[in-house]
């Protein structure tokens, strides 16, 4: 059977589905588990050109590598800094960039992925779907880790008053904390910088335009891109994909 390629995606993890896609060198700000729903797999290729074959594969956040899974079906998840499966991931990752995982056998329902790929899970089973797919891992451990709920504060506020936005000072001021302690604590408790959070929030909600049939023009002002251009060239940095195939080439599902 014929699938469409699939987009979910939530507050805090995106989970993307397709039936081959290959891509120039991406960099995410997330924790990116890779899974090839066929036998011949998917090949990462690096900054100098080296290229390894996976079944399947952890991509650490900021990570440039191409893909090509043109080979064969692709499962894609993904997990923003805001999740505590990213901090898990991050934790089981440790230094290396990429690391191939294994996915124990039976762990994840072949009718739920199934249903998932077909467009037809409900929203409670897509979500069980992306808590159970980590925990399907090989080696996989939950973590304890103190958390900062000014931060959580402040990066569910970043992405929900879009295409609002409030400067550091003013999100500083809304936590009790000066700009300079509210970088640290941002960077250090979600591993990552708030400049970098802000913009990828921005691409999150690109995504969501895109797919509701916005124009290239408007959507890029409202995310705050000088031109459709710009914007074209960071998605296609991001998610390896373009504007086009976003619009015309996926079901996109906002949870």
């Amino acid at each position: 059977m014929a699938y469409q390629n699939r987009l979910y995606v939530w507050d805090d993890r995106f989970l993307y589905l397709t039936e081959g896609i290959a891509s120039g060198l991406t960099q995410r700000h997330t924790v990116t588990l890779l899974v090839s729903l066929g036998e011949a797999g998917f090949r990462l290729g690096d900054e100098q050109g080296r290229v390894t074959d996976y079944p399947a594969a952890l991509i650490g956040n900021q990570t440039a590598r191409s893909l090509d899974a043109s080979r064969a079906p692709l499962l894609s998840m993904n997990f923003d800094p805001q999740s505590y499966e990213y901090h898990c991931l991050a934790a089981m990752l440790g230094r290396q960039a990429v690391r191939p995982v294994i996915v124990t056998p039976g762990r994840i329902e072949p009718a739920t992925l199934r249903a998932a790929r077909e467009g037809t899970l409900d929203a409670a089973g897509l979500f069980r779907l992306t808590t159970a797919l980590p925990r399907a891992l090989s080696g996989y451990w939950p973590i304890r880790m103190p958390m900062d709920m000014r931060v959580i504060h402040i990066a569910q506020k970043i992405k929900k008053e879009l295409p609002l936005t409030s400067t550091l000072e003013e999100l500083a001021a809304e936590v009790g904390v000066s700009a300079h302690r509210l970088r640290h604590l941002f960077s250090d408790k979600l591993g990552i910088s708030i400049k970098s959070y802000t913009l990828w929030a921005r691409m999150r909600r690109a995504v969501e335009l895109i797919a509701h049939g916005e124009s290239l023009s408007v959507v890029a002002h409202d995310v705050g891109f000088s031109d459709a251009a710009h914007l074209t060239r960071t998605l296609k940095q991001f998610f390896g994909l373009t504007p086009s195939f976003v619009a015309r080439g996926m079901g996109v599902r906002m949870l």
